[in-house]
């Protein structure tokens, strides 16, 4: 049975609390042709808030944070809100709150304060469906996943890249893929990417999720802040962006994914080159790694 929502004034950008008496009531206030992306119109066809992210929080976790957008679940595993998405998908709308948890610590593990660099985060998600617009209980609760995939670096997940749109597609089996635009530090030099996941809108089968990670794909850099071009420096300035596209494949649900690079890159000490048209990255998703390559 579908768990219904109502949604106030507390937008996605908010964090205004979610009592847990409300929260537990499940009431909550406040070929090779390219494909196109879809449009992320969802705001401008739907008057309904989405749920606010200390409502996400909590319908992952059980678990009421007061409006902290980042607090303790459970053995040193802390929780962070990551991003919010609001999307039309073959005539229904949906909203999907992500965020991301650190692993579990017991022991001398709970008292190192310093995580490793390879130390991923566990990407979690609640979804919810647009069923009784200009209710008090617009929205549907579909479920939550509390361990979607793993992404990021000592514990925290990639940083939204707030200057791009995210882009999607709608696959021939009727799924969303998601690109969501990231990016994170480097060795000094800010790199440009995209997180990608899908979401399964069909019934699901005992081992199914509603969303999956498929892996982070590099879309540019810049290393502005690392190189040193003055008085003979070797570590030459370069910065290059890359544009997305969805390519249908044959024989397979999920699309190639092109990056169209512009900009610089550095060939050889001191020395950089312009991209052009050729050198677009491809990448297709590996069915034994379950990630894009």
């Amino acid at each position: 049975m579908l768990m219904l929502l109502f949604v106030g004034a507390c937008s996605a950008e908010t964090s205004e609390d979610v009592s847990g008496k409300t929260a537990a009531s499940n009431t909550v206030k406040p070929n090779d042709k390219e494909a196109p992306p879809m449009a992320n119109d969802f705001q401008k066809k739907t008057v309904a808030e989405p749920p606010s992210p200390s409502s996400v929080l909590y319908f992952i976790y059980q678990k009421d944070g007061d409006g902290a957008l980042s607090y303790e679940v459970e053995n040193g595993s802390w929780t962070t809100y990551w991003y919010g998405y609001g999307f039309e998908l073959d005539g229904k709308q949906y909203y999907t709150g992500f965020a991301y948890d650190t692993p579990f610590k017991f022991g001398k593990a709970a008292e190192e304060s310093d995580p490793a660099p390879d130390a991923k985060a566990t990407i979690t998600q609640s979804t919810f469906a647009l069923t009784a617009p200009g209710t008090e209980s617009p929205w549907a609760f579909l479920g939550s996943d509390r361990d979607v995939g793993e992404f990021g670096a000592y514990e925290k997940g990639n940083e939204i890249d707030k200057t791009r749109e995210p882009q999607s597609y709608r696959t021939p089996g009727g799924n969303l893929v998601l690109a969501i635009p990231t990016w994170y530090l480097a060795a000094g030099t800010r790199v440009s990417s995209f997180d990608l996941l899908v979401f399964n809108p069909h019934e699901l089968k005992v081992d199914d999720q509603r969303w999956v990670y498929l892996g982070n794909v590099v879309a540019g850099e810049d290393n502005g802040a690392a190189c040193d071009e003055e008085d003979g420096g070797k570590i030459a300035c370069v910065k290059s962006s890359g544009t997305l596209s969805f390519v249908p494949q044959e024989g397979s649900d999920l699309p190639l994914l092109r990056l169209a690079r512009s900009g610089t890159e550095v060939v050889s000490p001191g020395k950089t080159r312009v991209l052009g048209p050729n050198d677009a990255t491809d990448y297709r998703y590996d069915p034994a790694k379950k990630q894009y390559q």
